[in-house]
């Protein structure tokens, strides 16, 4: 029989091996992020210094600490295939091939080589294409973080969005703001793990730590202050029932012992809603791990068996052929007229998602393997009982002057990120040139609210049944209620370009991260 003594020191004990180990994960972060942090420089010759530097250090070490050196590997195989700088990867490729020489077991890119299961690495915009337009977000980019992420160069498909969305990431995990750096890359792991995006959580774990974190926190959710383990609430809500949340949840918050004042909530619901949102684009785009998260390579003889990119691009085209000429057809006949309105029938649209959710596809078991960060890990997406008007809390005319009051600059950077997703088009549709797609565009926008219980009295939803087929429409449910269960036949719709693809994929994302912010900071105002 344990005593309640014996059993405080096991669960003494357990801690402080959990303890230990986390403090030496901390300390091998630490010593990659100095070793290959200084690469992140424009100057070619101090690039060249550098490389020449860890080329030297690496095989010192090599030839004395065999086991050290495996805790570079990952990072050497990344940037060996994932920079702006062809001297960058020329060296990591040479210093792979000089260990491999030496007799080490180096690692291989675990499936295929680009960024997304979805969409072939020859399509995604080239990280040292110098004459493309987005060269210089991808740079600045790696300048700032040593990485070009696999985010960053998906969303290279649309440079001109990607510039305010960087602007907005950097600035929520490291820019000014009450909350420390390692709080915010917290609640940025909490908010990843409702939709169980590993991708996400991996690399923010790293932040975490790089921001000083205390190691045992990644341990779980039962590890952090009490007052991060209160938001549990709220980011269980404001990703599955936005519109459940009310000015009681936030005031709970601001009471009692570790309480959050109104500023702190403000920056950490900009968070949750992001990352929300960001989850949805990584999972809806099938975005590979980062080659040097456990996820991303294997120390196998070779890459694990995965369809190549010609098979991917041949299986593009065995889609459903109605779904591009239908829309397409439909927003031809839909030029120069008005649809006939239609009233919103939430009866209707409640069934809609219940037959959704029985089917095959949102069926797939979901995954534990971040269940420890999630205090209510069973917590599921429910219909909301009645829709809300747009109008109550819209982002032009509330949401964007009650944040304004919290945080000016990064209310506008957000109304202009805004601004250019919606307005954003190259006015075509696939191959077709000199497509006013408007109304396409903004169906996609008002249905993905639509999903989240907003509607607008001004917004004809006319226009969502006559320009998105039912095939469509369930691709969109998927994506922003349970984008964690996606599969590639949900990408795989044809006609349409990649390009086209994550450009909708950064509409869906955009319309559900300022629908449920609304909903936070009215419940918050």
């Amino acid at each position: 029989m344990v005593t309640n003594y014996e059993g405080n020191m096991l669960g003494s004990k357990k801690l402080q091996n959990i303890s230990i180990i986390a403090q030496k994960q901390c300390h091998d972060y630490t010593k990659v992020e100095d070793m290959f942090s200084k690469l992140a420089t424009e100057d070619e010759a101090e690039r060249a210094i550098v490389i020449q530097d860890i080329q030297q250090d690496i095989k010192e070490l090599a030839s004395t600490e065999l086991d050290s050196v495996k805790l570079f590997l990952s990072t050497i195989l990344r940037l060996s295939q994932r920079s702006p700088f062809d001297d960058i990867t020329h060296g990591m490729k040479q210093l792979l091939q000089q260990l491999e020489g030496l007799g080490l077991q180096v690692p291989r890119i675990r499936f295929r080589k680009g960024p997304s299961f979805y969409i072939p690495h020859d399509v995604v915009p080239k990280l040292n294409d110098t004459s493309s337009e987005v060269y210089h977000l991808f740079k600045n980019a790696f300048l700032n973080d040593a990485r070009v992420s696999h985010m960053v160069q998906v969303m290279g498909f649309h440079p001109a969005y990607l510039s305010y969305w960087i602007q907005t990431h950097h600035y929520l995990l490291r820019g000014p703001g009450q909350l420390p750096k390692y709080f915010r890359a917290y609640i940025g792991i909490l908010a990843s793990c409702r939709h169980h995006c590993l991708y996400s959580v991996n690399l923010l774990e790293r932040e975490f730590l790089c921001f000083g974190g205390p190691p045992t926190w990644l341990q779980g959710i039962q590890y952090a202050p009490r007052k991060i383990q209160r938001l549990s609430t709220i980011n269980d809500i404001l990703c599955n029932s936005p519109w459940a949340l009310n000015n009681h949840h936030m005031q709970e918050l601001q009471q009692g012992a570790d309480c959050w004042s109104r500023q702190e909530l403000s920056q950490a619901l900009t968070i949750i809603c992001h990352f929300h949102a960001l989850t949805q684009f990584i999972l809806g785009c099938g975005l590979t791990h980062e080659i040097d998260s456990s996820a991303g390579h294997t120390y196998g003889t070779s890459p694990l068996d995965a369809p190549s990119d010609e098979e991917s691009s041949l299986s593009e085209k065995s889609g459903d052929p109605i779904l591009f000429d239908d829309i397409y057809t439909r927003l031809m006949q839909e030029a120069g007229e008005t649809s006939n309105s239609e009233e919103l029938n939430h009866q209707h649209f409640a069934d809609l998602l219940e037959q959704q959710s029985n089917r095959e596809l949102l069926q797939m078991r979901k995954s534990n393997a971040l269940s420890h960060y999630l205090m209510n890990p069973d917590f599921q997406y429910t219909v909301a009982k009645e829709m809300i008007h747009g109008h109550e809390f819209d982002w032009e005319e509330m949401g964007f002057p009650v944040f304004r009051g919290y945080n000016t600059e990064l209310a506008d950077i957000l109304d202009e990120k805004f601004r250019v997703i919606q307005s954003l088009t190259y006015n075509t549709m696939g191959k077709r040139a000199n497509v006013d797609t408007t109304k396409l565009r903004e169906s996609v926008w008002y249905f993905t609210q639509q999903l989240l219980g907003v509607y607008f009295t001004d917004f004809d939803y006319g226009l969502v049944k006559s320009m998105l087929p039912d095939n469509f429409k369930d691709y969109i449910s998927v994506t922003v209620l349970t984008p964690e269960k996606l599969q590639e036949d949900n990408f795989r719709f044809t006609g349409f370009t990649y390009s086209e693809k994550v450009h909708f994929s950064l509409i869906m994302m955009e319309s559900r991260f300022q629908a449920t912010f609304c909903y936070g900071l009215k419940a918050l105002d």
